[in-house]
């Protein structure tokens, strides 16, 4: 398995936290953006394997998508919504061009869907290392 890297945007920066430790894996780099103008700006030279936007009313705009998805064809996206009575439809999406977005309503469902994207072999064991001290 290589090594991935995973952009979470998100505006709530205690929510974008917690969904990032929820990810955290050795073999993922996680970074969170208040937006995605800081995600894809100038400063962040590092390409992202799978953005992870979270939807929020009044402040995040689904038209950005757009632009991100004109740089970087081969980006993969989850849409999480946070408020469950909020639909998004997808066709529309994947008629401009969004071969690989998917829609997560919590936690456990986007980190099955980057899981399955990133590791679809599984992800790496951990190495087990003999305790430093013997045990009597």
């Amino acid at each position: 398995m290589d090594y991935k890297t995973i952009f979470i945007v998100d505006p709530v920066k205690y929510e974008r936290i917690q969904l990032a430790k929820f990810l955290k894996q050795e073999s993922f780099t996680v970074m969170s953006f208040v937006s995605l103008a800081n995600a894809f700006g100038k400063r962040t030279p590092i390409q992202c394997d799978l953005l992870i936007y979270v939807l929020r009313k009044g402040q995040t705009d689904l038209k950005a998508l757009e632009r991100v998805k004109k740089k970087d064809r081969s980006l993969h996206f989850i849409l999480m919504v946070q408020h469950t009575d909020e639909k998004v439809e997808l066709e529309p999406y994947r008629e401009m061009g969004f071969e690989n977005i998917f829609i997560a309503a919590n936690n456990e469902k986007v980190r099955e869907i980057a899981y399955g994207y990133l590791a679809p072999d599984g992800l790496q064991s951990r190495p087990e290392t003999p305790h430093p001290l013997p045990l009597p």
